[in-house]
């Protein structure tokens, strides 16, 4: 009996040991490191996702016009990268603040994005069904609470679980997401430290839902998710570069599936790429293409919430010199018009949802699909700086939809064309 006593007592003080001595390294990381960076990855403990032994890499071929205007536009805005990529061609590449295309950025919540194909392909292989309950896959989360079997993996997906999380702010050691972020031991916060805010099916940005199908990935699959993004994507796709992947510690090892996935931009523009092939790299089906159709189109994602298996969507606009314009231009495009508001020049700037969508990351980091004009744009780097444009209003309307040719110089007309157009 005593010994009994003896050795539960000595559990409960190894518990509260161990919470205490992780509990100091989350202060001391918030303290140490400050608000999330784009340089975490560096000094954050990681594991390689390898490539494969073939590369594959986009063709180039500059478009002036668009250089023009994305040069004078990205000066100063603390931008690392942009890649413009249309027809499967780079036409606009440049890297700022000693970063080039070699470099590693870390991509924060498009990281999202890469494990929501993870889990399509998991799908795909039999390894787990998205309208299971959690609980089958995690079954020690009943013990904690039997309202988690109410919880799905499309609630996962869609950011609509329920589970008790502060997203914000990063900086308090003590929130859900400073613990997420600069803790040591994720895997136990997922299967024995998370509690039920509401019942799931209200859409509310929650960093710990994915975590969690990072959590259920390594389960099913019985190896290390970098180690299942490397087989099933960083090869296939033949990046040019093997990719970091921030995990939690050295001796835990469990990726951040929420923010932590580190790579070349072109490497990043490959998960536009396939996305905007169906899912297909040369000839073969990598993501199922049943899983792609459910995000492949930003009318789609707009009617979720505009928000659908870890991909965002975002409006784009145009200027008419009427409301019934925009309705027509809609109509003749194949948008969806959203609305349309009368400026102090009298025009009207109207609103629309193209088939265009979005992996995001927080501080600017992009990788945007549009399938109508066949572009991928890559941005990645700090907060956005311009006093011009917002970050998504560039890419969505001016690079993305082609309104950037409205802003450039009018090119003058020569001696000989003013000849032609005076005798006709």
């Amino acid at each position: 009996m005593k010994k009994s006593i003896f050795r539960i007592l000595a559990c409960t003080l190894l518990v509260i040991t161990a919470f205490n001595l992780e509990s100091c390294t989350v202060v001391y990381r918030s303290i140490a490191h400050g608000q999330a960076d784009v340089t975490d990855h560096e000094w954050q403990p990681k594991v390689i996702v390898e490539k494969g032994t073939t590369d594959f890499e986009f063709a180039k071929k500059t478009d002036t016009e668009l250089a023009a205007f994305l040069d004078k536009s990205l000066e100063g805005s603390n931008t690392n990268a942009f890649m413009v990529i249309k027809n499967d061609t780079i036409i606009y590449e440049k890297y700022f603040n000693n970063y080039d295309e070699n470099s590693l950025h870390t991509s924060f919540s498009v990281a999202k994005s890469f494990v929501s194909a993870l889990v399509g392909i998991a799908q795909g292989e039999g390894l787990l069904n998205e309208n299971e309950p959690i609980t089958t896959y995690l079954p020690e989360l009943l013990k904690q609470d039997k309202d988690f079997e109410k919880i799905t993996v499309k609630h996962l997906l869609n950011m609509q679980s329920g589970i008790k999380f502060d997203e914000y702010p990063r900086l308090n050691p003590f929130t859900g997401m400073a613990r997420l972020y600069y803790g040591t031991n994720i895997r136990t916060k997922i299967t024995h430290g998370m509690t039920i805010e509401e019942a799931p099916g209200r859409f509310n940005y929650r960093s710990i839902d994915t975590q969690v199908l990072g959590v259920i990935l390594e389960r099913v699959t019985k190896m290390p998710v970098e180690e299942y993004l490397s087989e099933k994507l960083w090869k296939p796709l033949e990046m040019t570069s093997d990719a970091t992947w921030s995990v939690d510690s050295d001796r835990n090892k469990m990726v951040k599936a929420f923010c932590g996935i580190n790579a070349t931009a072109e490497d990043f523009a490959k998960l536009g790429r396939l996305y905007l092939n169906g899912g297909k790299y040369k000839g073969k089906q990598i993501v199922p293409a049943a899983w792609v159709a459910k995000t492949d189109s930003g009318k789609k994602i707009r009617s979720h919430f505009g928000y659908k298996n870890k991909w965002w969507t975002s409006s784009h606009y145009e200027i008419f010199d009427t409301e019934d314009e925009g309705k027509a231009y809609a109509a003749a495009n194949g948008k969806e018009f959203i609305s349309s508001k009368k400026l102090k020049s009298g025009k009207y700037v109207s609103y629309f949802q193209g088939d265009d969508y979005n992996a995001l990351g927080i501080l600017g980091q992009h990788v945007y699909v549009n399938p109508t004009e066949n572009i991928i744009v890559v941005r990645l780097g700090d907060s956005w700086r311009n006093k011009r444009f917002y970050l998504s209003e560039l890419i969505y309307t001016y690079v993305g939809n082609g309104r950037y040719k409205k802003m450039l110089p009018k090119k003058e007309v020569t001696t000989s064309q003013n000849i032609v157009a005076k005798n006709n």
